[in-house]
């Protein structure tokens, strides 16, 4: 089953390249077939440890074996991007060079299952470089005008940052002789090497979420791709980062995670205060979306520096619904860009809301999910992540509810600079025109999906807090 959904993407993108007319057909089909993967294994999963497992050897004398399995965050990761693919290649149906561009999705869909599946460190980290190539080109050619920069900056920073993870992996199986996971937990590694081998990985995990000091590739790769590809680079890219912390350090590591908890805690509220400030005097649209999802980011590694159940719990919420408000976010600023031929707020001036009023209410919806409000899934990920974060740090947690103070100030400064007031001679000037309903029809999906969390978040929380309170033993909180 894992196996099929690993293949059949990369199978069909060579299909998808030679007959492009058909080629979002392939990507469409791919991901419709990993989301099905996902539901069924979302209500097949036993409620603890690893399923489905497949274990197909390769180099069994180099522990170079293609283990395959996955567990209640594993499923959610890869339902999740089943979902993504589905609504990304909706909002790209009508972009240039088809065969090419879904090529690479289909690429990097097989691959981010690959992630989120395998449970062979080599393997895992052979899928987790295979990412970077699709992306890179993604940006390179379908970008903006300073596309190569921004796509040679992100692929510098990630691919380094790589090589610690490769040194960490490298160390691992001097010491054991292992790649895989469960060999790996079993091996009685001294406690001072783990902390080496903890904090090699961290680095190379934590450029990928990113978070600060960290960060700076992601606002100029968010600004230089296209937003259907901005979606991938939020919604899934960054939880690479966040899940390989989860299931290669603090899962494997839990007593050496125990010395690294404030070191977590202190760099996600620099990131979630720093990326807030940037975002409260940005002026350009979607930049100012990309630190919105920095400053999340940050929020997701206080709630994972918990080492607690509730913690888990909560980062795992968190980055479903960052994932889902953030995608819609930076879809409607590239069609903003679009229709004003302008990324800046103080360029469209006011009254967008009345010339546009579905992309302008679309706006706000996500802008209300960023911030966390009532009904969306953003409160119900912030408030968690707060009281867990409060649970276990006191007094030091009281600083997070100041964060989405921020949050709020940026999003409805934007609201009322962007959407409404009087029009604006550049606004005036414009002439609506709908979006076809093959555009819609992802958009509307993001609001329904983060609202339906936000009302029912037991959708979710019922079947991760398996594996929250598993880890939470295992650590002790």
């Amino acid at each position: 089953m894992l196996l099929s959904a690993i293949l059949l993407p990369v199978i069909l993108a060579p299909f998808a390249y030679f007959f492009d007319r058909q080629a979002k057909y392939f990507s469409l089909a791919a991901g419709i077939f990993v989301t099905l993967i996902g539901a069924v294994m979302w209500l097949n999963y036993p409620g603890h440890g690893f399923a489905f497992e497949q274990n197909i050897p390769i180099l069994p004398q180099w522990d170079f074996n293609l283990h395959l399995g996955v567990d209640a965050l594993a499923i959610a990761l890869i339902t999740l991007t089943g979902i993504i693919a589905i609504l990304v290649t909706l909002s790209s149906w009508n972009v240039e060079r088809p065969g090419a561009y879904f090529f690479l999705i289909l690429v990097f869909l097989g691959a981010m299952v690959g992630v989120f599946a395998s449970l062979n460190y080599l393997w895992f980290f052979i899928f987790w470089e295979f990412t970077l190539v699709p992306m890179f080109f993604h940006i390179g050619i379908w970008g903006a005008e300073n596309r190569i920069y921004a796509a040679v900056k992100f692929f510098l920073y990630t691919h380094l940052a790589s090589i610690f993870i490769f040194l960490a992996m490298l160390i691992i199986y001097i010491k054991t002789g292992h790649f895989d996971f469960v060999a790996i937990k079993q091996a009685n590694i001294p406690i001072d090497l783990q902390k080496v081998i903890w904090a090699l990985a961290f680095i190379g995990f934590i450029v990928k979420m990113p978070v600060v000091p960290f960060h700076t590739w992601l606002p100029d790769a968010h600004v230089q791709a296209p937003s259907p590809i901005s979606v991938i680079l939020a919604g899934l890219l960054l939880k690479m980062g966040a899940y390989g912390l989860l299931r290669w350090n603090i899962e494997l590591f839990p007593q050496a995670s125990k010395h690294f908890i404030y070191l977590m805690l202190g760099i996600g509220l620099l990131t979630v205060f720093h990326a807030a400030f940037k975002a409260l005097y940005e002026d350009h649209v979607k930049r100012m979306v990309a630190y919105s999802s920095i400053n999340h980011m940050g929020l997701v590694l206080v709630a994972i520096a918990t080492l607690t159940a509730a913690g888990i719990s909560a980062a795992i919420y968190e980055m479903v619904a960052h994932a889902l408000i953030i995608s819609l976010m930076f879809m409607i600023a590239g069609y903003i860009h679009h229709i004003t031929g302008t990324w800046y707020i103080s360029e469209i001036g006011g009254g967008f809301l009345r010339r546009f009023p579905f992309i302008g209410v679309l706006y706000m919806l996500g802008a209300l999910g960023a911030l966390g409000f009532p009904g969306t899934a953003g409160f119900i990920g912030e408030v968690t992540a707060i009281y867990a974060a409060f649970d276990k740090f006191g007094w030091i947690a009281l600083a997070l509810p100041f964060s989405a103070v921020l949050t709020a100030g940026f999003f409805f400064w934007a609201i009322r600079r962007m959407l409404h007031g009087e029009i604006s001679g550049l606004v005036a000037k414009l002439h609506p025109h709908p979006l076809p309903l093959v555009e819609r029809i992802p958009l509307m999906a993001y609001v329904a999906l983060f609202v339906l969390l936000g009302i029912v978040p037991s959708i979710l929380f019922s079947f991760v807090n398996g594996y929250a309170q598993t880890l939470g033993k295992i650590l002790g909180g």
